[in-house]
């Protein structure tokens, strides 16, 4: 009796921290040294945890071509207690993106700011630290 109860606990606590194994730091994923400017056309957001994601079309800086590109976000709260709303940003529109590549070469960024169609600038809750930026953004269009 006392070793079933011993393994059921234990596969309780396993499925319990399952979702925790999804969940990935920034430097697992993202390179500090590689920021990024991204403009371009707003396709759709994933709200979603544990990262919200935008998705948007945008010229590859290193290839000089539209392409698709996912930007992760911090979750839906954060978002929200950021000032977002799901209205925040329309399909078409033209958004600007301030983040760090991936380092996987993949057109993946983690976002730190965006700036919406009204010109405000919107806070990405971006997992990365809050230590000095290491090189400009590339990619910009002013």
């Amino acid at each position: 009796m006392k070793n079933r109860m011993l393994i059921v606990a234990t596969a309780s606590l396993m499925l319990a921290a399952w979702p925790l194994a999804a969940h990935h730091s920034f430097a697992a994923e993202f390179d500090s040294t590689k920021p990024i400017t991204l403009t371009g056309t707003f396709t759709k957001m994933d709200w979603v945890n544990p990262h919200s994601w935008i998705h948007m079309d945008a010229m590859n800086p290193a290839t000089g071509k539209v392409e698709s590109w996912a930007i992760e976000t911090g979750p839906p709260n954060t978002l929200y207690r950021n000032g977002w709303r799901k209205d925040a940003i329309k399909e078409g529109s033209e958004i600007v993106v301030v983040g760090t590549l991936a380092k996987n070469g993949t057109n993946t960024v983690n976002a730190r700011t965006v700036k919406t169609p009204d010109g405000k600038t919107l806070l990405a809750g971006s997992s990365e630290g809050n230590g000095p930026q290491t090189a400009p953004p590339t990619g910009a269009k002013q």
